[in-house]
């Protein structure tokens, strides 16, 4: 009898226990004003797993992010006192669209530098000449080199990239390297040992520790940045590691060296992340040279990150591109997972006439986010989007393409995570010198692909159409 009355008080004791848990994180859920799939779906997960639940979102679902930030006018007009100058007043030529006139106002008042002419751009779409020539540019270094990875692999490509660091520092140049922890976390610091021996600097963004109230897998640095001596800038999908190579045919990345006024963006980024991981102020006029025109691109480097005050800027510019484009939307993309509005901009644009495409792998190496994103292939489909995967190659490259005079590529994916969980880079270029690059790349790519048809898709048996319903549901999770 005494045990039975036992049992009946802790089986209410833990009813009680789920109550208090599921009213106090369904309220925190609803003040975060996140978007209503979102919240619905972790409503959902705590509801029927409250204790799992309660970890998960403890973990993946709350924003604590406060970065610690410089008075941003204030570092500006500390690090260069010209800066206003630089502020492109640059008019698009008059045989360029429309379109590309009004993205080019609105990306002007997204942040405090605006769209950047007379910037050089070099892109690689192999790997091995990608990393030949950074570590070109950091031999070439003589003041600073600094580094932003979401991925830096202990293989025989990260050592090879330690070492050219090793040896910069060595020469009196100063290096610092900053790591996502939970992207670089099989990367421990002793790996670098021999760099910080000779005077570099390592860093981790948002180190996990379970114990910090800024504790979070959820949002993550995934720029991937590189400045040399405040003058030439590498950023776009690669990480460091021996896969993105792409030796041995499946991985396929893109990246770009910038020369340019662009660079100060990088730098800019780079110091702010810095900041925020180590608390030293870079803000001075030796991280940031006069420089001239290089050449005749007009780029803007936005980076974004769930910390963004007032708009997600990556998310809100692709969004506006798709909505305002005329002839055409091509994007790239290893993972997608597109939220409603994006969704919804996609299949406007196609019913309006617009060439929309997508390149995506068949198979990622994120087989849930694989089913959640083709859970949206039939409605794009019905549209009049045309999706195309690669069977044998996953395309790593982020970019997208409107009509003949818009273009962006960088780290940030056609997914919810990128959009507003991690901290992402993107350069948007205006004018079509890179945009027919980009075509030529894409229809290149487009050659080891086959077309998804909604024929095919009516042959999807019952278990994989549960599979992307379900991974559908977690979609704004992801």
């Amino acid at each position: 009898m005494m045990i039975f009355l036992t049992t009946n008080w802790l089986s209410l004791g833990l009813l009680f226990l789920h109550f208090v848990v599921i009213t106090f994180l369904i309220q925190k859920i609803i003040l975060q004003r996140r978007e209503s799939g979102a919240s619905l779906a972790w409503i959902l997960v705590i509801i029927f797993l409250p204790f799992f639940g309660m970890l998960a979102f403890w973990l993946l679902g709350t924003t604590r992010i406060r970065i610690l930030r410089r008075k941003r006018h204030r570092a500006e007009q500390h690090l260069v006192p010209s800066l206003a100058r630089f502020r492109s007043q640059q008019k698009l030529s008059d045989t360029d669209e429309l379109v590309a006139s009004s993205l080019y106002s609105l990306a002007a008042k997204l942040d405090e530098c605006g769209p950047q002419p007379g910037c050089e751009v070099e892109m690689y779409r192999d790997g091995s000449k990608a990393f030949d020539a950074l570590e070109q540019a950091i031999d070439a270094a003589q003041e600073h080199i600094h580094l932003i990875y979401y991925i830096w692999e202990p293989d025989a490509t990260g050592r090879r990239f330690c070492q050219a660091l090793t040896r910069a520092a060595c020469r009196g140049v100063e290096v610092r390297l900053l790591l996502d922890d939970v992207g670089s976390y099989s990367t421990k610091t002793s790996f670098f040992a021999p760099l910080i021996s000779a005077g570099g600097e390592v860093a981790r963004f948002l180190p996990l520790n379970l114990f910090s109230r800024q504790v979070s897998v959820n949002n993550r640095n995934h720029r991937k940045i590189v400045v040399v001596d405040g003058k030439t800038g590498f950023t776009g999908s690669m990480n460091v590691g021996d896969i993105y190579l792409g030796s041995d045919g499946r991985w396929n990345d893109l990246h770009l060296c910038v020369l340019g006024r662009v660079v100060y963006e990088l730098q800019g980024v780079f110091c702010q992340d810095w900041f925020h991981a180590t608390g030293h102020d870079l803000a001075k006029t030796k991280y940031f040279p006069s420089m001239d025109f290089h050449g005749d691109v007009c780029a803007h480097f936005l980076a974004s990150g769930p910390s963004d005050e007032r708009w997600r800027t990556i998310h809100t510019l692709l969004f506006v591109a798709i909505n305002t484009a005329m002839e055409r939307v091509w994007i790239e993309t290893p993972y997608f997972v597109p939220d409603p509005p994006i969704a919804m901009a996609l299949q406007t644009a196609a019913l309006r006439g617009v060439d929309v495409r997508l390149l995506l792998p068949n198979c990622s190496d994120h087989f849930l986010v694989d089913y959640a994103g083709r859970s949206f292939f039939d409605e794009l489909l019905t549209s009049g989007v045309r999706i195309f995967k690669m069977d044998n190659i996953v395309p790593h490259a982020k970019t997208a393409i409107v009509d003949q005079v818009f273009s962006t590529a960088g780290s940030a994916n056609m997914d919810q995570r990128s959009f507003r969980l991690n901290f992402e880079g993107n350069l948007f270029f205006f004018g079509k010198k890179i945009v027919s690059q980009l075509e030529k790349d894409f229809l290149h790519m487009s050659q080891f692909s086959h077309e998804v048809t909604l024929e095919k898709r009516s042959k999807l048996s019952h278990p994989q159409r549960l599979k992307e319903g379900f991974a559908r549901i977690l979609a704004p999770l992801l």
